[in-house]
């Protein structure tokens, strides 16, 4: 477990643009982490804040999470994610390579399912409401 003290950890690429050659630096951690040895981030006193750097003066952040997680979704490098609890939503962005382009990807997940419908049953219809004449 890592004190962050409010500074942001960064993922940096180099001029390759690959996740292989990429490195986490951790301000509470001694040296750079390769990215592909890391599976994922839990934060339990969050959130924190994740840059992205790159080569051609990429830069993209801060991003406010409370997860980082590698190979997710499938077929993206990694996501910083923030769930928020009382809606059971996932949401935050993803990057992944296209064209050896670096590209951030918004993601938006889960949700409360919706309760079922009560299902309402007829009253029986009295005079009255059925249009019957009162005498």
């Amino acid at each position: 477990m890592h004190d962050l003290d409010g500074y942001p950890i960064i993922l940096k690429f180099d001029e390759r643009k690959s996740y292989g050659s990429a490195v986490w630096v951790i301000p509470s951690y001694p040296g750079h982490i390769p990215a592909s040895m890391l599976s994922e981030i839990r934060v339990q006193m969050g959130p924190i804040t994740v840059f992205t750097e790159g080569p051609d003066s990429f830069q993209s952040g801060p991003h406010t999470t409370d997860w980082v997680r590698s190979d997710y979704p499938r077929g993206k490098l990694c996501s910083f994610l923030q769930m928020d609890a009382s809606t059971q939503k996932m949401g935050g962005v993803s990057l992944f390579i296209h064209d050896d382009s670096l590209i951030l990807d918004e993601i938006n997940l889960g949700g409360k399912k919706a309760e079922p419908a009560e299902e309402k049953t007829a009253a029986p219809a009295d005079s009255e409401s059925a249009g019957e004449p009162q005498a």
